[in-house]
C-alpha cells in the first residue's frame, strides 16, 4: 500500500508522463502505470511535478519588519545601520513569531528546504539564533531549516570574542559559517580566519561577496584561490557577486574560471539586488545582479534565492521561489525554452547541490519532497505563475493551494 500515488503527471526532466508512488517518505516507484493501491491518489493530469524548491539564501531574523525599520535612502548601508538600532529593542519571542510567519509563506509557496543567515553580532549575541534553532525543530515536519551563523559586518569582526561567539553558535546547532568579507577591513584576513574556523568545525562556508556596484572582485577571486588551496571544493557558497558585472569581460572570465575550478556555488539574488544596487547611478541604472549567463555557460553551479522578505533591504516578496524565478528570467534576459528549464533547476537541483543535500530529487529512493504545479512545462509554470496544488514534505502533503478564475460574459 502506497501513501500517495500521483497518476500520469508531467515529471520535470522526463519526456513522457509517469506515475509516482510515495511510501515511507520516499519516492518508491516511478513507472508508466503503477497498479498498486494507495491511501491517497492525486490526478496528475495537466500538472508538472518538480522537487521541492530550495531557498538557499535568506534572512529570517529580519523578515517582515518593513513597517518597523525604515530605509529612506534605500541603500544597503542604511538598512544595516537601522537594524543595529532596532535589534536592541526586541526579544526572542519576536524573532520566533516573525520567522514562523515567514516560513509558513515559504511552505505554501512550495519551498521544502531553506537556508537562513542569522546574525550573531555583538548587539544580538544569541537573541536571534536561539529562537530560530528552536523553530527549526518545531517546523521540521513541514520544512528543513538550515541555520548559518552569520558574522554581521563591523570593524572588529575578527576579535576573539566574536569568533568565540560564532563557534558557540555552531555548538548550539548552526551548521554553516557565514559573513561579508567584502565589508571587512581586510578581506583576505577575514576569509583566512573563517576557513580556519570552518575546517576546525568541519562545516561549510556561505559568504556574502562583492555586493557592490564597484568594479572590484578581489574578494571573490581570493575566495576561489583559498578554496582550492584548502581543498574545500564543493563546500563554499558565494552570494550576490554583483561586482562581477561591473568589471571588464576579460577580468570577469578569469575569475569565473577560478570559481568553476573551486567548485563554488554562486547564489544570485535578483529581486534584492535589482532593488539595492545602482543607487548611485543616474541613467542608465544597472540591474545589479551577477553574470548569470556567463557563469552557467561555464558550468558554474548557480542558484537563485529570495534573500530578504519585506524588510528595509527589500520591502517586497512572498518567499515564493516561482515568483523569484519569473523575475530571474526577466532581469537576466533568459527567455528561451532552455532558459526556463535552467532557471527551474537553479531553484531546485542547483540550490540543493550547493547546500550538499542528499537524497534530493525525483528518482526512486529519494526523499519525497515534491511540488505539483498546475502547468505543463517549466516555461508555463514560471510565466503563468502556476498554482502549487500540492506540497509534499517527507512523503506527506503539508500544504494545498487552489487558484480559480471565472470569466463571465454578458450574453
Amino acid at each position: 500500500m502506497l501513501d500517495i500515488l500521483i497518476k500520469q503527471a508531467n515529471i520535470f526532466g522526463e519526456v513522457e508522463q509517469l506515475d509516482i508512488g510515495i511510501c515511507h517518505a520516499k519516492v518508491s516507484l516511478k513507472e508508466s502505470d503503477i497498479k498498486v493501491n494507495a491511501k491517497e491518489i492525486i490526478d496528475g493530469k495537466d500538472k508538472l511535478v518538480i522537487p521541492g524548491f530550495v531557498d538557499s539564501h535568506t534572512h529570517l531574523e529580519k523578515a517582515l519588519l518593513d513597517d518597523h525599520v525604515s530605509n529612506h535612502s534605500g541603500t544597503l548601508q542604511e538598512a544595516i545601520e537601522n537594524f543595529k538600532v532596532y535589534f536592541k529593542t526586541v526579544d526572542e519571542e519576536n524573532f520566533y513569531e516573525r520567522a514562523k510567519k515567514a516560513l509558513e509563506k515559504a511552505i505554501v509557496g512550495g519551498t521544502t528546504t531553506l537556508r537562513s543567515h542569522i546574525s550573531v553580532s555583538k548587539e544580538l549575541k544569541f537573541k536571534a539564533i536561539a529562537p530560530l534553532l528552536e523553530l527549526k525543530k518545531d517546523m521540521a515536519d513541514y520544512i528543513t531549516l538550515e541555520v548559518v551563523a552569520f558574522a554581521t559586518p563591523f570593524p572588529d569582526v575578527l576579535d576573539k570574542e566574536n569568533l568565540s561567539r560564532l563557534e558557540k553558535a555552531l555548538e548550539k546547532g548552526a551548521t554553516v559559517l557565514g559573513g561579508c568579507p567584502t565589508l571587512a577591513p581586510n578581506h583576505k584576513e577575514f576569509i583566512d580566519t573563517f576557513f580556519e574556523l570552518a575546517i576546525a568545525n568541519n562545516c561549510p562556508l556561505d559568504f556574502h561577496v562583492d555586493e557592490s556596484d564597484e568594479p572590484n572582485i578581489q574578494a571573490l577571486e581570493y575566495l576561489a584561490e583559498k578554496t582550492i588551496k584548502e581543498g574545500y571544493e564543493g563546500k563554499v557558497t558565494a552570494g550576490h557577486c554583483c561586482s562581477l558585472s561591473a568589471v571588464d569581460d576579460d577580468t570577469a572570465m578569469r575569475v569565473i574560471l577560478k570559481v568553476k575550478e573551486a567548485g563554488i556555488t554562486i547564489v544570485t539574488l535578483p529581486s534584492a539586488n535589482l532593488y539595492l544596487m545602482g543607487r548611485n547611478d543616474c541613467q542608465p541604472i544597472r540591474r545589479g545582479i551577477t553574470r548569470v549567463r556567463e557563469l552557467l555557460d561555464n558550468q558554474v553551479n548557480v542558484a537563485y534565492s529570495s534573500d530578504n522578505l519585506r524588510d528595509p533591504f527589500r520591502p517586497f516578496g512572498n518567499f515564493d521561489m516561482l515568483e523569484e524565478a519569473l523575475l530571474m528570467a526577466q532581469v537576466a534576459q533568459m527567455g528561451r525554452e532552455i532558459d526556463f528549464e535552467n532557471i527551474l533547476k537553479m531553484g531546485t537541483y542547483n540550490a540543493a547541490k550547493g547546500m550538499g543535500l542528499v537524497d534530493y530529487g525525483l528518482e526512486v529512493g529519494n526523499t519525497a519532497n515534491l511540488v505539483l504545479l498546475d502547468a505543463s512545462s517549466a516555461k508555463d509554470a514560471i510565466i503563468s505563475q502556476a498554482n502549487k496544488s500540492h506540497i509534499i514534505k517527507n512523503g506527506k502533503i503539508v500544504a494545498k493551494n487552489r487558484k480559480t478564475s471565472h470569466l463571465i460574459y454578458n450574453n
